[in-house]
C-alpha cells in the first residue's frame, strides 16, 4: 500500500476520492457530495483533474471530456490499492 501511494504520488484529495467512491460510474454532483466539496471549479482542480492524471479514476466517455452525461469511476488499480487499506 505505501509503495503504491508513494509511487503514484496521491494526494490526499484523490486517496480521499478513492475511498468514498464505489464501483459505480458517478457524476460530478455525486462525487461532490461524497467529499463534502461545495465548489464544482475546487472538485475539478483538486480531486478529478489529478486523479484522472494518476490513472485512479476514469472517464465513462474517455473521447469526450465534456460529454453532457460524464461521469467517472475507479479503476482497477485504485480498486485494489482501496482494498488494501480496508483490510
Amino acid at each position: 500500500m505505501a509503495e503504491w501511494t508513494k509511487k503514484r504520488n496521491l494526494t490526499a484529495q484523490v486517496e480521499k476520492l478513492v475511498t468514498v467512491m464505489n464501483d459505480d460510474y458517478l457524476d460530478i454532483s455525486e462525487m461532490m457530495k461524497l467529499c463534502s466539496i461545495v465548489r464544482r471549479k475546487t472538485m475539478h482542480d483538486s480531486y478529478i483533474a489529478p486523479a484522472l492524471a494518476d490513472g485512479s479514476i476514469e472517464r465513462k466517455y474517455p473521447e469526450q471530456p465534456n460529454h453532457p452525461k460524464q461521469m467517472y469511476r475507479l479503476t482497477e488499480k485504485a480498486k485494489s490499492w482501496k482494498k488494501s487499506v480496508i483490510e
